[in-house]
């Protein structure tokens, strides 16, 4: 059943959807909702109902809330991936895996060796990243939309955090493999964790060394060495190894 996000709480039996809303476009006009279809919606406090409509016209679609869902599909800590601009479509590609894997938030910041130059376009790519992360996080059937932003070197080092964690290919190649799993597996639940992640070519080990001295843990992530746009997803996947099917 397709899934939609709303922008407000949804606090009685029934919900109008409205022309200007991307939902009534999808909903009413892309999969052509009728008398008697229905979806799963979102609201702003999480909270997941299943929607039949019961009037439509070119303005207005009207559905009563007929179930509501329990629902607990999110990552049990509350994971943060800053990576580098990648080229091409990768960034594309990266966001959309990433929220299907469940990170809570997303952010490219400018590294030593950043190859891809958005400056000119950081408005447009922030706005058709933002749409993939909420297409990807219907299809993922998730709670939440993963925030697409886009910092500076300082703003990042700055960042609040419960635990970070910075994916480091020389911790990998010294045969260090234990870090990841002690921390990822003794934090309590709603944990935030920022995970960085270096751009093709890697972080500089003045960069390691700087986020080491803001209280970021060196990292490997196995013997191979991962692209920019593979190491995330690898560390997602293993969060949730970790924290939901290791009983």
């Amino acid at each position: 059943m397709q899934r939609y996000f709303l922008k407000h709480v949804i606090d009685s039996d029934h919900m109008v959807l409205t022309k200007d809303q991307d939902v009534f476009k999808h909903f009413g006009k892309v999969l052509r909702a009728r008398i008697g279809s229905q979806a799963e919606f979102v609201s702003v406090d999480q909270k997941v109902v299943i929607g039949e409509v019961i009037a439509i016209d070119d303005m207005t679609i009207t559905l009563a809330i007929v179930a509501h869902l329990k629902s607990d599909v999110e990552l049990p800590i509350n994971v943060t991936i800053i990576v580098s601009p990648l080229k091409n479509d990768r960034s594309d590609w990266l966001v959309q895996k990433a929220t299907e894997l469940g990170a809570n938030g997303i952010i490219f910041a400018e590294m030593s060796r950043t190859v891809a130059d958005w400056k000119k376009q950081q408005d447009k790519k922030a706005v058709r990243l933002q749409k993939i992360a909420q297409a990807a996080a219907e299809q993922a059937h998730r709670l939440l939309v993963p925030q697409i932003q886009f910092m500076t070197w300082q703003n990042v080092l700055d960042l609040s955090k419960n635990v970070g964690l910075v994916a480091w290919e020389e911790s990998a190649r010294t045969g260090e493999v234990s870090t990841l799993i002690k921390l990822i597996n003794v934090m309590p639940s709603g944990t935030d964790v920022n995970l960085i992640f270096g751009p093709e070519g890697g972080l500089t080990r003045l960069e390691v060394a700087e986020l080491t001295r803001y209280g970021y843990h060196p990292a490997g992530l196995g013997p191979r060495i991962l692209r920019a746009e593979t190491a995330p997803l690898y560390a997602l996947s293993a969060i949730s190894v970790l924290r939901e099917l290791n009983d």
